[in-house]
């Protein structure tokens, strides 16, 4: 199939710290390319050196004076650079942050994967500066003139009515997150480690990972013949692996490893274990899900119910422990036949009455 569309994708991040909305680029990236678009991502590698680093060290000099500000004024400076050396001329404009989007005569969207104020864990921030991040944010958000959509709707329902509590004028639609379906081969259970535990993402404040060791150490205690293995790398590894090794407890780290990795990783294990505090979709409990692991997180993440085999309503090691060692051998229904990339791809292409030819 041949077209002449383009299309750009602003992410702004570092091509090295990919997150959800790396991967919502990329998906998208992979099934336009199929069918014959050109289809540019735009990182902070794409910066000339002098630049290039400028947003982070704003934000990390703005929080140590003022958190959490510091993620706004990377935002505007990511956004004044974006408009500077690559307002380019295309079919269509993929924002994968409200934070970086300007509006123009180019068919637009922007992806509402989270919002910074709602992702703040590591920081200690007075009820105030909440507010005043939250009323910012507000403004950003309702100033966009193109469409807007977030990555879940029990996400959409908590920001709109409980976050920002009647906050936002402008409409947020939904599409759902997608993987690559070829990518998962079925479960294959004979080839699974059991008892063993695995967790995958980054290693920050959100995901609370100490609950995590925690959790695990309770588990062991009891259990001798269980593991736990974590993919991914953040500024919490350094203490992490010290907790490990100073309990003598069996953790492999595996550091960051890219998506093709993952999955044969993901097939070794039993059970996934996510024990974030915050998730608006949660890519890695998509593909756990796929893969056939069992899925044990908190029951109370703004994501699909159906992520969740097994959800705790609290944060009491207790409970996750004596819930994990009895969990059931069934899994819960499951339909990731409508969690594809190309139907993700597809609707946010509908959503701004782009035609795919």
């Amino acid at each position: 199939m041949i077209t002449n569309k383009t299309l750009i994708i602003y992410y702004g991040g570092f091509l090295c710290k990919t997150g959800g909305a790396f991967f919502h680029a990329r998906n998208i990236e992979r099934e336009l390319t199929q069918i014959g678009w050109r289809v540019e991502i735009i990182t902070l590698d794409n910066l000339p050196v002098i630049f290039r680093y400028l947003p982070h060290l704003l934000e990390k000099l703005v929080n140590w004076l003022y958190a959490p500000l510091g993620f706004l004024y990377k935002a505007y400076v990511t956004k004044l650079l974006y408009k500077l050396f690559f307002d380019k001329k295309a079919d269509v404009r993929v924002f994968e942050d409200i934070y970086l989007s300007w509006d123009s005569d180019i068919p637009s969207v922007s992806v509402l994967h989270a919002v910074w104020s709602d992702n703040i864990q590591a920081y200690t921030v007075s009820e105030a500066k909440q507010q005043r991040f939250r009323n910012h944010e507000a403004k950003i958000i309702n100033k966009i003139g193109h469409p807007v959509v977030t990555v879940s709707y029990p996400y959409r329902d908590y920001i709109v009515n409980e976050h920002f509590k009647g906050m936002l004028t402008k409409k947020i639609d939904v599409i759902e997150l997608g993987v690559d379906q070829a990518k998962f081969s079925g479960s294959n259970d004979a080839r699974r480690l059991k008892k063993s535990i695995v967790y995958c993402g980054t290693l920050e404040a959100r995901k609370n990972l100490f609950f995590l060791l925690d959790l695990f150490k309770a588990i062991y205690e009891e259990d001798s013949e269980y593991s736990l293995t974590i993919i991914g790398d953040g500024p919490d590894r350094g203490r992490m692996e010290a907790y490990a090794n100073g309990n003598n407890l069996p953790v492999r780290f595996l550091g960051r490893l890219d998506n093709d990795n993952v999955l044969p990783e993901l097939y070794q294990h039993e059970i996934y274990m996510h024990t974030s505090v915050k998730e608006s979709f949660s890519y890695s409990l998509l593909e756990a899900k796929m893969a056939g692991l069992k899925t044990c997180a908190y029951a109370k993440l703004q994501i699909p119910a159906e992520f969740i085999d097994l959800g705790f309503d609290t944060f009491d090691v207790e409970e996750w422990s004596r819930g994990i060692l009895n969990i059931r051998p069934e899994l819960c229904e499951f339909d990731g036949s409508k969690y594809t990339a190309e139907r993700m791809t597809m609707s946010t292409l509908n959503l701004i009455q782009c035609k795919v030819i």
